[in-house]
Order: structure tokens, then sequence, then C-alpha cells
């Protein structure tokens, strides 16, 4: 695929990435969504460092159906991911990153500079648990694959393709796979500030039923 391919894959990812936020009836969703439409066709993406779990994500991506995640297929090249997203390394323990990868393309230092806004895509490894955690940031997911549990204070739900789950300043939350990965955006507004980000020890997966 040549550079140009890639970058209107890239732009097209922006865009899918945009309607995705737009339609969770939030305001920052919108917010999101005009910064990201804005930079779509005007930032220069670059070729990503590679990093240990890029086979990991190109596998997770392989036969997804969902315009967004088709889109971030195609400009994998420009998708830099990282253990926690490049902000969050030293809140998070090197045995939970090890479950998933994610990239910040909106935020502070990020491709695409913002001050009150981080955004990306996030992709969790099969058969895997995310512990809870919370943090003052308002957090938005939106599911593009695959299939995930997620829990919030005590209820836990099933999600896939499609779905949107609010996380509230401050909500504890968890998620886990079984033998699907999944792929999904994400997005803090409020304090997005990472120093406010604090990891949980729980009874594990298992005992709390997921």
């Amino acid at each position: 695929m040549c550079s140009s391919d890639l970058e209107k894959c890239f732009e097209t990812l922006l865009l899918e990435m945009a309607s995705l936020f737009e339609s969770d009836g939030c305001v920052a969703g919108g917010e999101t969504a005009d910064v990201l439409r804005r930079a779509a066709g005007k930032v220069i993406a670059v070729p990503a460092t590679p990093y240990k779990y890029d086979n990991f994500v190109v596998s997770a991506l392989k036969n997804a159906n969902h315009p967004c995640a088709v889109a971030a297929r195609g400009c994998q090249n420009f998708l830099q991911w990282e253990a926690t997203g490049g902000f969050l390394d030293e809140q998070v323990p090197t045995e939970v990153s090890n479950a998933f990868t994610s990239n910040s393309l909106l935020g502070p230092g990020c491709l695409i500079e913002h001050s009150t806004l981080r955004a990306g895509l996030f992709v969790q490894r099969p058969n895997s648990y995310y512990p809870l955690h919370n943090h003052d940031a308002v957090e938005t997911y939106v599911m593009i694959e695959g299939v995930g549990y997620w829990t919030q204070g005590e209820k836990t739900t099933r999600h896939e393709a499609g779905d949107i789950i609010h996380h509230p300043s401050w909500m504890l939350h968890a998620f886990k796979t079984l033998k699907h990965p999944l792929v999904a955006l994400w997005r803090w507004s409020g304090n997005i500030d990472p120093d406010t980000y604090r990891l949980h020890p729980d009874l594990g997966s298992e005992q709390r039923g997921l």
C-alpha cells in the first residue's frame, strides 16, 4: 500500500472515530468529534515505531467488520501502540498492562494536540482481565470489535461492537475477555491528569463472577 493510501486510511479512521464519539450523546463526544473532523486530512501521520504487541493488534483486527476497525487495520503502520497509551506507564504495573495495549491519537503531546481531551484505541487480549481501577476523568469506550465483560461498581454486563460504555468520574470499573479480543475507542474528558488514576486490588475475575 502506498503512502497516499495509508494517509487516506488514517483520514477515514479519524472520521469514523468522530462519528462514533458524536453518537454517544455526551458534550465531550461532540467536542471530540469536532476536533477529529478538523484534523482529518490535515494532520500528517508518521510511520509508527515497531512495538512488541503489533502482531497481537494485527491479529485482533484481522477479521474486523466494523468500519472503524477496518479503517484502523488499513492504517496500522501509522498507529503507535504502547503499553498504556504512553501516559499511564508509571501507574499501571507490567503484570496488568500485559493484558492490553492502546494508543493516544488525541491529547496533550499527541499527534492531535489537545489540552482537555484524550482519545485513542484500545485492544485487550483474549482470556485476560484488567482489574478494578478508577480515575477523576470521565471515560467512554465505544466497542468496535470482539466481546468484553464490563464491571461497573457491582454490575457486570456483556458488550460487543457498537456498544457504548460510560464511566463517570471515580467509578470503579474492570473488564474481562474470554475467547475473543476486544477492540474499542476510548476517551477521557474532564480532569484528564493521569496522576488521578488508581488501580485497586480485588478478588480476581473468577471470584467476581465475570
